[in-house]
């Protein structure tokens, strides 16, 4: 497994991860909003549309993830991400960390991964847990 840091921003993700790979030397390698996901994006307001729900930038053999929220109220502004070697570990993982939780994206398929799921555990710790790319 591989363990990624993950940042919640409240609009400027696009912004912040533009200037890390600057910074870094990092490579951005998704950038995703929710208007490029019009069938993820139904329940999206028009305003927010841009925001980026998905965000992945390497940094030599480490990585980072980040997300604009929806709703940044009672964030931490950072979670740990688990990339699993499989899809079958990961969902494990992620029941197990989600139980006694709150579930933020139910663990499923994405079209950047095979499988991903978004929970707060029974501690506060917000973790995303990831499967290897679709």
């Amino acid at each position: 497994m591989k363990v990624v840091a993950n940042i919640d921003f409240d609009g400027d993700c696009r912004e912040a991860f533009t200037t890390y790979a600057k910074i870094l030397g990092g490579e951005i390698r998704a950038m995703i909003s929710h208007r490029d996901m019009p069938e993820m994006a139904e329940n999206v307001p028009e305003d927010r549309l841009d925001r980026i729900m998905h965000a992945w930038i390497d940094f030599g053999d480490q990585s980072l993830m980040g997300q604009d929220m929806q709703d940044f109220s009672g964030r931490s502004g950072y979670g740990v991400t688990v990339v699993a070697d499989s899809t079958d570990d990961a969902r494990r993982v992620f029941e197990a960390l989600s139980e006694g939780g709150n579930t933020f994206i139910p663990f499923g398929p994405q079209p950047w991964s095979q499988g991903f799921g978004m929970a707060t555990d029974r501690f506060g710790v917000t973790w995303v847990i990831d499967s290897p790319a679709a």
